[in-house]
């Protein structure tokens, strides 16, 4: 084998293990949980990649046969991501400011196929390329008595979400880390 297909097998094998990454481990960092979390594209990507390296092989059905497969791979890839992507899109909602360096972010997603849509909540410290984000809560509007209406702080290390019918969940976060100590999950 040429050592131009050894590199792209090795630059295969890199891109499969990004694909692999996120179902294994899931990270703290915005950097990697938002600009590496796509897994279908370096599936896709490590298809291709294999596709290019099969050019170099010497027998050409085992060429022909690796470049069909990889092909189909990188399709069946491409399909199954916008089939997620239909189901599972989100839109900003919106970010409250808390006392510096935190922000709870706002995110919305409608709910399967039905009327109801799900907000996510979540917060993030900031600290340019280490700048973490931590889950704050997931409440589906299914029960309009059960549907989102604000979140504020409490104190500087305390945060409350409140939904239409006036309950409230309190969230402490961790005072040397930051990270919540809990989550809140209504009908999620």
């Amino acid at each position: 084998m040429p050592p131009r297909s050894l590199v792209l097998v090795a630059a295969s094998l890199c891109a499969g293990g990004l694909a692999v990454l996120p179902y294994f481990h899931d990270s703290d960092l915005v950097l990697l949980r938002e600009h590496l979390n796509h897994p279908f594209a370096f599936g896709a990507l490590a298809c291709l990649l294999t596709a290019c390296a099969a050019l170099g092989l010497r027998w050409g059905w085992l060429r022909v046969l690796i470049a069909v497969l990889a092909g189909l791979g990188a399709s069946g890839a491409l399909f199954v991501a916008l089939v997620a992507l239909s189901f599972t899109a989100t839109e900003e909602a919106g970010f409250v400011d808390g006392p510096a360096p935190y922000r709870i972010r706002l995110q919305q997603s409608p709910a399967g196929f039905g009327p109801d849509s799900v907000m996510r909540l979540s917060l993030r410290r900031d600290d340019g390329l280490l700048s973490k984000e931590w889950d704050l809560g997931c409440i589906n509007d299914d029960d309009p008595d059960d549907a989102f209406d604000s979140v504020k702080w409490t104190g500087p290390g305390s945060v409350e979400i409140r939904v239409t019918d006036g309950r409230t969940f309190p969230i402490a976060l961790d005072p040397a880390s930051g990270r919540p100590q809990s989550t809140t999950a209504l009908n999620c």
